[in-house]
């Protein structure tokens, strides 16, 4: 009897143990792939890429980039990617760098036409990310006609625009002229 209580006891301990290990190992892995999140989202991250730096640069010249009154920035990816469930942020971040990655290896870089991606920006900047900052849209835009007015059919959801369709050039201050300076020191 003795050894049958010595065996359930060793067993419990072992199956504690395995508990805490379990745990120790998820808060680890949640921890890593949270500093792996956090390091990856923004300027300094994309900067990186030379030829993100036009994007950089008019980003931190925008209200978004840190230029208001509150020195506030949002950062890239709070932008760019879908901010609906975790799953999808993780899922369209693993997507996205992937594709970045790829074409730093095999593309021509200078040939990307930055312009034509703009055209279609809709694509890559998600509301879900606009609204996570601007939650009280609606009820803000109440306190003046003109704005609830322009607002009404994406609140009432009677509209295919999105945030970026009206507010082309948000997050980017002067994009255009920055991409033009880059051409022009590439040529060089």
């Amino acid at each position: 009897m003795e050894e049958k209580e010595r065996n359930k006891s060793r067993l419990w301990l072992i199956g504690i143990f395995s508990s805490l290990g379990l745990l120790v190992w998820a808060l680890l892995g949640w921890t890593g792939t949270e500093m792996m999140f956090h390091a990856t989202d923004g300027a300094e991250f994309c900067g990186n890429c030379h030829v993100m730096s036009p994007m950089v640069n008019s980003y931190r010249d925008d209200v978004h980039g840190g230029k208001n009154a509150n020195g506030f920035r949002a950062t890239c990816l709070q932008c760019h990617l879908p901010h609906d469930t975790p799953q999808a942020y993780g899922f369209a971040k693993a997507r996205t760098g992937m594709h970045d990655l790829w074409a730093q290896w095999t593309y021509d870089l200078k040939q990307i036409d930055w312009e034509a991606k703009r055209e279609r920006r809709e694509e890559y900047t998600y509301d879900s990310g606009c609204l996570s900052c601007h939650e009280n849209l609606e009820r803000s835009t109440m306190a003046s006609n003109k704005a609830f007015v322009a607002h009404r059919p994406y609140f009432q959801k009677t509209t295919q625009k999105t945030c970026v369709t009206c507010h082309a050039h948000v997050g980017h201050f002067e994009l255009q002229e920055n991409l033009k300076a880059s051409q022009s020191m590439a040529q060089f």
